[in-house]
């Protein structure tokens, strides 16, 4: 496995002689209509005798490119790769011509794109397995979904999953109050106070990497492509992720029946810490669940120095493979 994480050391040339040109060579792109007009882009990796599919779920303000790294690791680990865009991120369709914010009208919507290309991607692989990898606000939906369609995934891993932002320093009960009737007011398609469209002035020390280089590397990506400038979520989503919460910690828990491996990020600032824990114990008592705290990092753990990452990716394919 060691020989196979990408060193910081030489990280963008790595990247660019390497990785870069051997996704090109398996890659492919998918247009997908659960309804017309809506487009969801995905984007479609093969690997050579796959052993199985995993199909990504990304985070909040996230694109598939930002996980060209992690393509890299399941394909050469014998994993078909797929990773759609969910609504109002990267290429896929958007509820609002607003192009740094991020809005929803229905946490369902996400839910039901990633189920509909779920089942896009097992009309193409009907032999093999599909495993479930969802990061931050991807790993709620991620776990809705596999709540809502507990026969399509077998396995899933959450990593640092959204399982309800964290709104500090306001108490989270006051900021869905104030969302709810920020919608009720109109308003829904309006930034959340004291947010603000993308600039491109994101500084690593307040990012939610670990890994400097890492940082660098997809954000001058993201800031020569304006398609990936979302940066802030309106009030109708901060409404919609408190609505997901509930689902997941009043019912949506009891569906999920498959096992689960939930990756902590230590000093995540971004998602509430204990939700995640309520989420594993609750699950504990039905199906396998492991909850892996790691230390000294925060909320991005794909994105870590060289020791964390090898021991986060040995544990991801020991869980899948086993």
């Amino acid at each position: 496995m060691e020989e196979l994480i990408l060193k910081e050391k030489d990280y963008q040339e790595t990247m660019e002689q390497t990785v870069c040109p051997f996704l090109r060579e398996r890659q492919s792109q998918l247009w997908l209509e659960r309804k017309k007009g809506e487009k969801i882009y995905c984007m479609r990796y093969c690997a050579e005798q796959a052993k199985g599919v995993v199909l990504i779920s990304h985070g909040f303000t996230e694109c598939a490119e930002k996980y060209e790294e992690t393509f890299y690791y399941f394909l050469k680990k014998g994993f078909h790769v797929y990773c759609m865009e969910h609504c109002g991120h990267g290429h896929s369709y958007r509820l609002t011509e607003e192009i740094s914010l991020v809005h929803i009208d229905r946490y369902e919507r996400y839910v039901e794109d990633f189920l509909f290309v779920a089942g896009k991607v097992k009309e193409e692989n009907p032999k093999l397995p599909l495993f479930l990898y969802g990061h931050s606000m991807g790993g709620g939906i991620g776990a809705a979904a596999a709540a809502k369609n507990p026969m399509y995934f077998d396995k899933l891993i959450l990593s640092a999953p959204m399982l309800r932002p964290q709104t500090k320093p306001v108490p989270w009960e006051l900021a869905q109050l104030i969302a709810y009737f920020a919608c009720l007011l109109g308003k829904e398609k309006a930034y959340v106070r004291g947010q603000k469209p993308y600039d491109g002035r994101e500084r690593f020390e307040e990012s939610a990497a670990t890994s400097e280089v890492k940082f660098d590397y997809y954000q001058r990506k993201r800031n020569a492509e304006p398609l990936y400038h979302t940066n802030a979520p309106s009030y109708g989503w901060l409404w919609n992720a408190g609505r997901m919460n509930r689902y997941l910690r009043k019912e949506g828990w009891k569906k999920i029946a498959v096992p689960v491996l939930l990756f902590q990020a230590e000093q995540d600032t971004f998602v509430s810490l204990s939700e995640q824990e309520r989420f594993a114990k609750k699950l504990g008592g039905r199906v396998e669940v492991k909850l892996i705290k790691v230390a000294g990092t925060k909320h991005e753990i794909c994105r870590a120095d060289d020791i964390v990452s090898k021991s986060y990716w040995e544990k991801a394919f020991a869980f899948l493979e086993r």
